[in-house]
């Protein structure tokens, strides 16, 4: 009867098992985040470091005063216009209007806040039903008219009365230009009148999507 012999292991053929350190970790997800692909640029025009509108504060159709802090955690848009403008204004409205329903889900995280640039002529209760028209969720802000400059200037947008026939009427010649907010209220955004509603869309529901 043969001896029992101990079993060995050959080292050359035993399995190594490695464990990354935390150090070592954190450098191999580092440096596969570094060599990720960047992502896809937007289809509206990126912008960076730009402060337009911080800090100022615009009464709503209700009489409380709004500012673009008080949207945080929802992509908000700007957009300068006034009730009686002929095409420009509903129509971008209406745009804007479709771009939000294209969405999807995340279409409760977008906001749509109309300036006035006729506050004599649109009241509180005229620009109220006047954005509700084109969709609840929008909210009209107006300046009264003394605060109407400032406003524009901090917006580096225009405005300004064109004189109309002889009774006294006009209409207002100003800017058309959509500015975005992300979720962190920084200004990531803007867009022209006759933007792309699908890729609009795309651009808002991205902004949606990313941490406030």
């Amino acid at each position: 009867m043969e001896e029992a012999r101990p079993v060995t292991h050959d080292p050359l053929r035993a399995p190594r098992r490695h464990r990354l350190g935390p150090a070592l970790l954190v450098a191999c997800l580092s440096a596969l985040a570094a060599c990720a692909p960047p992502p896809p640029p937007f289809n509206a025009t990126e912008v960076k470091g730009i402060d337009y509108g911080r800090g100022l504060g615009i009464p709503d159709t209700e009489g409380r005063i709004r500012r673009l802090e008080d949207f945080k955690g929802e992509v908000t848009l700007v957009f300068f216009g006034f009730t009686r403008c002929p095409d420009v204004c509903p129509t971008t409205l209406m745009r804007l209007r479709q771009a939000r329903a294209a969405v999807g889900p995340d279409a409760d995280k977008i906001r749509v806040l109309l300036v006035s640039v006729d506050p004599e002529r649109d009241t509180p209760a005229v620009l109220g039903a006047y954005v509700k028209n084109f969709d609840p969720s929008f909210v009209g802000l107006r300046p009264e008219p003394a605060e109407l400059p400032k406003v524009v200037k901090a917006f580096h947008a225009i405005a300004e009365k064109v004189p109309v026939g002889d009774a006294g009427e006009y209409t207002v010649d100003h800017s058309g230009t959509i500015y975005v907010y992300d979720r962190s209220n920084r200004m990531r955004l803007i867009a022209q009148p006759d933007f792309d509603i699908a890729k609009f869309a795309d651009d808002l529901r991205r902004l949606a999507r990313e941490d406030a």
